[in-house]
């Protein structure tokens, strides 16, 4: 399948960048049921967060009122790229628009004004990358996907070269092609005159959770939760900062990473274009560890396991990163104000992928219902 088709340069998605700097730059499920039908009356003297879930196979919103009921819902489904063997691709301004999109038709569904929200909140697929222009927010290159193996050249020089140790000591992570950090490199390396502009300022990076988070503000700020962070291969999670000595080996330059934040609490405010009135950005995490949350895996030793595009177990180990031996990984869970929490990782990355592959890749089956027949 041949790759997504960008927008042609002079295409803005939002409002020209405020500032230069690293950011924050600010001046001042899948699956779910369609609730409601036909929007919904309006409803008055109610307050509510929209939450946003941006995944590897689809965009989803949750409208929750202030009791915690769900008010009204909406997904749409993205498409999957397959550019060469191993390659995993996204359109970035699918994954902006499908967000958008089911955002306001959960708020349309709930009959709620987005004056009457308290807070977005974000979720999103992990380690999916993203370098975009800083002055147009206009993407260089199609998002390479977590699943993508296109960087597997360069982790593999990466141990050749005997760098495993410190990658795992400073970031819990192994040298993988998963993460994000060679996938940055792999896209300056692979776009004409990209490691120039990088270091001349004008390109910036990160993971979907800043693509959005940057669209959703205009450009003015340019931040990514510490969840999201850990999952980049270039972030200590000790001392919670952008390592220097592994953005010196990937020769990636500072200027284009994102500000990492706490996972709850303010980061930014939505442009009222979006959907209807300016709405606090407060909560952001990546799905893994929204849902090790969303589980109320709040003490030591509490575990959850999520079946989805890939299938991951993650265990709370509390204020202290938990040695990683093998396949699995240490990472930062969030930080919500009462100190960093780690978790332990394990991973299998292809699970529920496979049957889309089957559908979209092979066009063996025209539905995923149809493989309970073929088993």
């Amino acid at each position: 399948m041949p790759g997504p088709r960008l927008p042609r340069a002079g295409r803005r998605p939002h409002e020209r960048a405020a500032g230069v700097g690293s950011g924050p730059t600010t001046k001042g499920g899948r699956g779910l049921p369609a609730r409601g039908g036909a929007d919904a009356p309006l409803q008055y003297g109610v307050s509510a967060i929209l939450a946003l879930d941006q995944g590897t196979t689809g965009s989803s919103a949750i409208v929750f009122d202030e009791t915690g009921k769900i008010r009204g819902s909406a997904d749409r489904e993205i498409r999957q790229f397959y550019p060469a063997s191993g390659h995993v691709e996204h359109d970035p301004m699918e994954i902006l628009a499908t967000t958008m999109a089911v955002g306001r038709e959960a708020l349309a569904r709930a009959g709620i004004e987005a004056r009457k929200l308290t807070a977005i909140g974000i979720t999103n697929q992990r380690e999916t990358t993203v370098v975009w222009e800083r002055d147009t927010g206009r993407p260089i290159h199609p998002a390479v996907v977590w699943q993508s193996r296109a960087s597997a050249a360069i982790c593999e020089r990466l141990r050749a070269a005997g760098h495993e140790k410190l990658v795992r000591e400073r970031t819990g992570l192994v040298i993988d092609a998963y993460f994000s950090g060679t996938k940055i490199r792999w896209i300056l390396d692979h776009v004409p005159g990209a490691q120039r502009r990088a270091e001349s300022g004008e390109l910036v990076c990160g993971t979907v959770d800043s693509w959005l988070i940057w669209n959703l503000t205009g450009g003015r700020t340019h931040a990514t939760d510490l969840s999201n962070a850990s999952r980049t291969l270039v972030f200590d999670i000790h001392r919670r900062v952008w390592d220097d000595d592994l953005l010196a080996l990937l020769d990636i330059p500072r200027s284009m990473m994102a500000s990492p934040v706490r996972s709850s609490g303010v980061v930014a405010e939505a442009d009222a274009r979006h959907f209807g009135a300016v709405v606090p950005i407060a909560g952001i995490a990546g799905d893994q560890q929204a849902a090790l949350f969303g589980q109320t895996c709040f003490a030591a030793g509490e575990a959850k396991n999520t079946y989805g595009t890939g299938c991951f177990l993650l265990v709370n180990t509390a204020d202290r990163p938990a040695s990683a031996s093998g396949g699995l990984l240490t990472t930062i869970a969030w930080d919500i104000g009462e100190g960093v929490r780690y978790a332990l990782e394990g991973s299998a990355f292809i699970t529920g992928a496979a049957v889309q592959w089957l559908r979209d890749g092979l066009g063996i089956i025209a539905t995923a219902a149809e493989t309970e027949a073929l088993a």
